[in-house]
């Protein structure tokens, strides 16, 4: 099996085969509209990881001026194509979720009622953020006037993915806070209530897959 190499850097490749040139500012555009739901690792990595592209031959670095400000602009090269292909080639790594709010709820019991509302609070936050793009991108795409929108086939399941992931987010955060009434209203049998949650988790799940 071939190494594994720099997931970051791959997705700015993979940008950069999309388009003939970019500049670093268009490329950190492209990332804040819908990557950094995904991968949000590759904005605050971006210039290092195009130089770093450019050492390693896989882009080329072009100079150039817009007005009398300097301004470099990418390309992908040759044997940065090849880069790309070999890494689409491998397994992708397993699904990482990283999630602060949900790590507070999981410390729940050193927590205040106020301080786990404002982890939920976070969550609808986030959900919104993703459902606001959104709400741009997809008009766009129905429209016939994105900026990519020769990518409207692969960018679609893209968009369906990050929009149930949001509602689903924001699902979660309704019935969480559900439960915190419950706690707070001194009345309620939390194991009883705990124990509930998860028989009904258990009972919507599909069948184990197949050996």
């Amino acid at each position: 099996m071939a190494p594994r190499t720099n997931t970051t850097a791959n997705a700015i490749l993979g940008l950069l085969a999309l388009r003939p040139e970019w500049s670093t500012f268009e490329l950190t555009k492209q990332l804040r509209r819908n990557m950094r739901f995904f991968w949000p690792r590759a904005e605050s990595q971006i210039y290092g990881e195009a130089k770093s592209l450019v050492a390693k031959g896989h882009a080329d670095a072009v100079r150039g001026y817009s007005g009398r400000r300097p301004r470099t602009t990418y390309r992908i090269s040759a044997a940065g194509r090849k880069a790309l292909e070999a890494w689409l080639a491998t397994p992708p790594r397993p699904t990482a979720l990283e999630c602060e709010p949900l790590l507070r709820m999981f410390f729940a019991d050193f927590s205040t009622g106020e301080q786990l509302r404002a982890a939920i609070d976070q969550l609808r936050t986030d959900a919104y953020a993703i459902l606001d793009v959104g709400r741009v991108v997809g008009p766009e795409y129905l429209a016939g006037t994105a900026p990519f929108q020769d990518q409207l086939r692969v960018r679609a399941l893209v968009l369906d993915f990050l929009s149930h992931h949001a509602r689903m987010l924001l699902d979660w955060a309704d019935r969480t806070s559900v439960v915190l009434d419950a706690w707070e209203d001194g009345t309620t049998d939390r194991e009883a209530l705990a124990k509930r949650i998860i028989a009904a988790n258990l009972a919507e799940y599909p069948e184990p897959r197949s050996p």
